[in-house]
């Protein structure tokens, strides 16, 4: 008998049952007010530029380029060296105006075209980050004797005598905990 209630309450509970789906009306056409000989006139169709052609610029005539890197202290020379009249610019600046006008550091820049007797043949374009100064100015002389011996190898053994190939390792010592600065120790006292 519980069963038969179970199931008497069971229908009872029954979900209503899912109202029928509307039918829309079918849309009117709406005839056209507007007479077609009172229509404005339409305008001339003008072609759309969708892509616009990119300015082609002129060749530049090839020069071949020469590339060498010079790297001292911190500081790091990316030096192109190409057929020229002799102008070095250091970052976009002439190689005097970069360097203060210092007699040391532009005869340091320029000693291995003078060593080699290249000065007026060759211009240098050099990108250089890092260290200060003075020693850019020797990345650069570094970057340039390499770039020569890439243009022309023999000047290599001119150039190895006078140490301008090899890197200078020297370089600040690390400071050291417990020290003021690498080796010197805090002043001591007694009293």
């Amino acid at each position: 008998m519980a069963e038969e209630k179970k199931k008497a309450t069971r229908k009872k509970t029954a979900a209503p049952a899912k109202a029928a789906p509307r039918k829309r009306a079918p849309k009117k056409e709406i005839p056209e007010v507007i007479p077609p000989q009172a229509a404005a006139p339409k305008p001339p169709e003008t072609p759309v530029e969708v892509h616009k052609p990119k300015k082609i610029k002129p060749l530049k005539v090839s020069v071949p380029k020469f590339y060498g890197t010079g790297r001292r202290k911190c500081a790091v020379a990316k030096v192109y060296l190409f057929q020229g009249s002799g102008k070095i610019t250091i970052n976009r600046r002439p190689s005097e105006e970069y360097v203060c006008r210092r007699p040391l550091l532009i005869k340091n820049i320029n000693q291995p075209l003078v060593l080699t007797n290249n000065q007026g043949k060759y211009d240098a374009e050099v990108e250089v980050k890092g260290g200060g100064i003075v020693s850019q100015a020797d990345a650069t002389r570094m970057g340039i004797a390499r770039a020569l011996v890439v243009a022309s190898p023999e000047l290599r053994p001119q150039l190895r005598t006078t140490d301008m190939l090899k890197r200078d390792p020297r370089e600040k010592e690390r400071k050291k905990y417990g020290l003021k600065r690498a080796r010197r120790a805090f002043q001591y006292s007694k009293r």
